[in-house]
Parts: C-alpha cells; structure tokens; sequence
C-alpha cells in the first residue's frame, strides 16, 4: 500500500441512514465470512430508531471510520434501557493493527463518559481471538456470555386453545416496556426507569415486532418476533412472575414457532444468557441447539 494517498475520514452520528446501514452490513460479512464469528450489532433496531421521527436521540451512537470513500472500520452504542450501553465493533482484516480501531473506540468511550451510564459492556465473539484481545489490552473485565440458539423450525399446526399471541398496537406501548423493566433488568435499575414517557418511547419502536401473550384475554407475558426473508429471530420473551410455573413459558414459545412456520421460515434464532438455567432448559426442550458463544466485559471509562 506504500506511494498510494488514502483519504481517510470519521463520522459521528446518532443514527444510520439506509445507505450506511448497507455499508455497515457489508463490512460485516465480510468479517464474518473471514474470522467465523457472530457481530452482534442490532443494525435493524438502529435503522427502526432512525425512522422513527417522534424518537430523538441527541446523542452520538454511530462511528463510522471510511478510507476512500469505503468504509474500513465501524462502533456502534446500543442502550436498551436500564442506563447500560452495549459497544461493539469490526474493522476490517486488511486494516487491522493501525491504530483505527482504538481511535474509534476512545470516541466512543468519550461519548460514554459524557452520558454516564451505569454499566458500559463491550461485546465479542467467543472465538474472536483479536476482538477478546483488544478489549482486555483496554482493561475490559469479563461479565457474563450468552448463547446464540437456533433451531430448524419445523412445528405442528396444533392449536393451543388457552394460550394466545395478539400483535401489539401502539396502546400496549406501557405495557410493553414495563415488562421489559421486569425481564431485563435487575431491581436497582428498574428503580431508574420510573420515567414512563422514556419507557413508552423506547417501546414504540419495538411495537411492530411484539406479541402480546395472553391468557384469557389476559396480558401474562410479550415476545418480539424479527422476520427476515429466510430466518427469523426471537427476543424480549418473558412471562410475569405471578405467572411463572405453570407451563406458560413454553406454550407461548411454541405459539411463536407456529406462527413462524405459517410464513414458511425454517430458521429461527435467539439469544440467552448461559447463567439463565431456565430458560436454557426452555429452549433446548423445544429443539434449539447452541451455535456460538459472545462474551460480554465490563469496561469503566473513569
């Protein structure tokens, strides 16, 4: 590469646009395609945040690292709520090892640093020899991993009478994010979540993807269901805890196989905590199988 000008050039911004969604999505096959490893980046949830119009953001979740007009080089931050900001990143083969990466990573932990959240996690592959690496050389500390499950989805049509998936409308937005503060979080940071209009639009966005799980016309639980043209992708499935126990759990999943079926879509992922016990079981009783493994670190940037 020597005797060739490179321009190079660095982007920050709060969302992506259709055209960087393309480009960061190319980048990414071509890094899973090299190393054999999952990215876990939430582009499709990004893309939702960007059109939704009512959702603004004002911060800075987007970095984006282009040499000549191709981008080489790409961090995002993702929140879910609870204040817990999720990083993760690729850069690509021909480009490693120059400094590009860290550059972007030191914005982003400046980004972090400004927001103040309670938990900043760096993510990576299990099988990511460089991505683990990096992130222990930048004093990252292991947290917790999760699996990636998939199964090829072949459910029956039976139909289970007690137990129904409604899609949610824009009035289950509340319910939809007061369950997560119940799944996803753990009680010192559901305290933080008391603003409702936070809640509220932050469950918007997910609304087209979400089911409600009732019994007898009864709210018990959601599930997010993600379809794309040749598999799916579950998440955001839990149960109350008033009704936990009783077999629900497994219904429900089983109800979300089913109507995955109906579009004739064979392939369907999730992910899970491997600390969660339960829902492992769950899972596997229904057929899912583990693929691969990410780790999560936590890093503190003071």
């Amino acid at each position: 590469m020597s005797g060739k000008i490179f321009n190079p050039i660095i982007y920050l911004k709060e969302n992506t646009s259709e055209k960087e969604y393309k480009e960061i999505n190319k980048l990414e096959e071509i890094i899973s395609s090299k190393d054999k490893v999952n990215l876990k980046l939430e582009l499709d949830y990004r893309l939702k945040i960007n059109n939704n119009s009512e959702n603004v953001l004002k911060n800075i979740n987007e970095f984006l690292y282009y040499v000549d007009d191709v981008l080489i080089s790409y961090i995002g931050i993702s929140c879910f709520g609870g204040n817990v900001a999720e990083i993760n990143g690729m850069t690509h083969p021909d480009w490693r090892r120059k400094g590009i990466f860290k550059k972007l990573f030191e914005l982003a932990m400046n980004e972090c640093s400004k927001r103040n959240f309670n938990k900043i996690l760096l993510l990576a592959d299990g099988k990511s020899d460089t991505g683990i690496e990096f992130i222990k050389a930048m004093g990252g500390e292991y947290d917790v991993s999760e699996y990636r499950m998939e199964i090829s989805n072949k459910t029956s049509s039976e139909n289970i009478n007690f137990i129904n998936l409604r899609k949610a409308e824009k009035s289950d937005a509340r319910e939809v994010g007061r369950q997560d503060s119940i799944y996803f979080h753990d009680e010192k940071e559901s305290e933080n979540l008391v603003d409702e209009a936070e809640i509220r639009d932050d469950a918007e966005i997910r609304i087209e993807t979400s089911y409600m799980i009732e019994l007898n016309n009864t709210a018990i639980g959601k599930i997010n269901i993600n379809y794309n043209d040749n598999s799916s992708f579950i998440s955001g499935f839990g149960i109350l805890p008033e009704f936990r126990g009783k077999g629900y759990g497994k219904v429900a999943l089983k109800e979300a196989l089913k109507l995955i079926n109906e579009k004739n879509i064979s392939i369907v992922q999730l992910d899970v905590s491997c600390k969660n016990n339960k829902a492992l079981n769950l899972y596997k009783s229904c057929g899912f199988e583990e693929q691969s493994v990410m780790n999560y670190y936590k890093f503190n940037t003071k």
